[in-house]
């Protein structure tokens, strides 16, 4: 599951040169209030553009959900769950979800439990059709990186083309961080 942000592309970096692993790479364009749909998805062209001239083949695919009209943000690791299902009933032999999760994140041991049994209600009622795998597992190739551990996994040509922010700022040709936001903040600590 790839989002076009540092944790996931130094996932995605990770995965294609030390894995000979076929790759489905699936970014999900969330639609909500916050408006990093369009700023996400394009650093997610441009870096998916860079690690396709730099590394070997991987498949791409992408979704969209749509939360625009919601008062709440919606809690975007419910959706992964969600879509990384679709996902991997869509991906004959899949058998292994990829996430970009830190140990440093806030809540991450309940956060991913909670992820992974929703996933798993999910992936039951495709099971009890006869649909995917026996068993899936989740992996987190950067869980125990630091901030400035997961910049060093990428080289600074890709690290540019990231995106971190979740309330952009639109300025003419595009978008700048916010610089306030819990992930602008982090980013910072690089």
């Amino acid at each position: 599951m790839y989002s076009g942000g540092l944790d996931s592309t130094a996932m995605l970096v990770k995965l294609l040169a030390e894995t000979p692993d076929e790759l489905r790479v699936h970014h999900i364009r969330m639609q909500n209030r916050e408006q990093r749909a369009s700023a996400e998805q394009a650093a997610v062209q441009a870096v998916l553009a860079f690690c396709r001239t730099r590394y070997r083949p991987f498949r791409y695919s992408e979704s969209g959900l749509e939360f625009s009209q919601l008062e709440a943000i919606p809690i975007d690791y419910l959706s992964i769950a969600f879509v990384a299902c679709q996902v991997a009933i869509d991906t004959p032999g899949c058998t292994r979800i990829a996430v970009g999760s830190l140990a440093r994140d806030t809540d991450i041991v309940n956060r991913s439990a909670r992820q992974r049994r929703v996933f798993d209600a999910l992936y039951e009622c495709y099971r009890a059709r006869k649909l995917g795998e026996k068993h899936v597992e989740w992996i987190t190739p950067v869980f125990d990186c630091s901030k400035t551990e997961i910049a060093a996994l990428i080289p600074a040509e890709i690290r540019e083309l990231t995106w971190s922010c979740r309330r952009p700022v639109a300025v003419a040709g595009g978008y700048r961080p916010c610089g306030a936001c819990k992930a602008c903040l982090a980013r910072t600590t690089i």
